[in-house]
């Protein structure tokens, strides 16, 4: 009898661990570190792109484009897993947060969409038109620094959402 107590005690004690741990996993801010990765790494590569076209090495730049876009197209699905979390959960901070990062990555897209266009429009010596898509390009990302300011003022006025 004694030991079907304490076989029974140690399942319930594992089933609520492994209740809390599951909770813990579809817990919206568990999407955080996951963004923050992709989005870093997009950024990064972003950075190298506009590098290679100041310095017109056009195909290192379109050979980025790709491997920049899985980045940013991950990051927009994780965060997009978090805003419906944090809607089902009635959450307006997360919510707020993640359609920020959320409007953020689409402008970043959007940029690398331009880019590759102005690259296409180089390769066909099309220099006005590529110029212009530079410049959109430039714009769109320049225009991502609202939603990032907004979402770190969202992290500094609730440090309790995003300090785990």
């Amino acid at each position: 009898m004694n030991k079907k107590a304490i076989i029974s005690c140690i399942i319930i004690v594992l089933a609520i661990i492994a209740l809390f741990y599951i909770n813990s996993i579809n817990k919206a801010d568990a999407e955080i570190p996951l963004i923050n990765y992709n989005l870093q790494q997009g950024n990064k590569n972003y950075n190298e792109i506009t590098d290679n076209i100041n310095q017109q090495k056009y195909q290192e730049a379109s050979d980025k484009i790709n491997n920049t876009m899985t980045y940013y197209e991950n990051a927009r699905y994780s965060t997009q897993k978090a805003l419906n979390k944090t809607i089902k959960e009635n959450d307006s901070i997360l919510t707020e947060y993640f359609k920020h990062t959320t409007e953020e990555i689409d402008l970043k897209i959007q940029s690398l969409e331009e880019i590759q266009k102005g690259i296409g429009d180089v390769n066909s010596n099309n220099l006005q038109s590529s110029k212009e898509h530079f410049k959109k390009s430039n714009q769109l990302i320049q225009n991502t620094s609202q939603y990032t300011i907004e979402r770190n003022n969202l992290e500094k006025q609730h440090l309790d959402k995003f300090i785990s």
